[in-house]
């Protein structure tokens, strides 16, 4: 039996068989109109609504354990570390198991995980050195950047001072 449906892209009505219509959410009159309604850049809006990314990462993630249980255990996790120590440009953070090795210590420090938006700031300003008592956790970026901001008026005081003693020395 032919049903007269309306076009979900541009609106011109067209005739189905209803066994094609079953499970479908949108109907379009030809593959243009479907390519279109389905094109990131003619139909932003619409685009967003075909399908839901949220959470995509972990599903995979859960979906890789189940499918993959022997692959990344902690003990294979470990001897990659291990293999891999040493062999890069070392220009960024030393990392634990991908994760940033002064956060990992900033953790077991705390004894709990670090909350959004916490900062772990190095008090020597060297991010190779990861011992705890190196490390002072900020609340929020901008605790971070206050704490600079007194440093450098700090560090700054006291340069004019030990230029006004050298003035009198003089």
């Amino acid at each position: 039996m032919k049903l007269k449906i309306v076009c979900d892209w541009c609106g011109r009505e067209f005739f189905r068989d209803s066994a094609q219509l079953k499970g479908k959410k949108h109907h379009f009159c030809s593959r243009q109109c479907l390519a279109d309604f389905s094109s990131k850049a003619k139909n932003p809006d619409g685009y967003a609504s075909l399908k839901d990314f949220t959470n995509i990462s972990q599903h995979m993630t859960k979906l890789n354990e189940e499918l993959n249980p022997d692959r990344m255990t902690p003990e294979t996790k470990e001897k990659l570390r291990e293999s891999r120590l040493g062999k890069g440009r070392c220009d960024g953070y030393s990392k634990i198991h991908g994760l940033a090795a002064h956060r990992v210590v900033a953790e077991q420090m705390l004894g709990r995980s670090l909350m959004p938006g916490e900062v772990v700031h190095h008090r020597d300003g060297n991010r190779y050195n990861n011992s705890p008592e190196n490390l002072v956790v900020f609340p929020s970026q901008s605790a971070h950047a206050h704490h600079h901001s007194e440093l450098r008026w700090f560090i700054k005081q006291i340069k004019e001072m030990e230029a006004e003693e050298n003035a009198k020395t003089k």
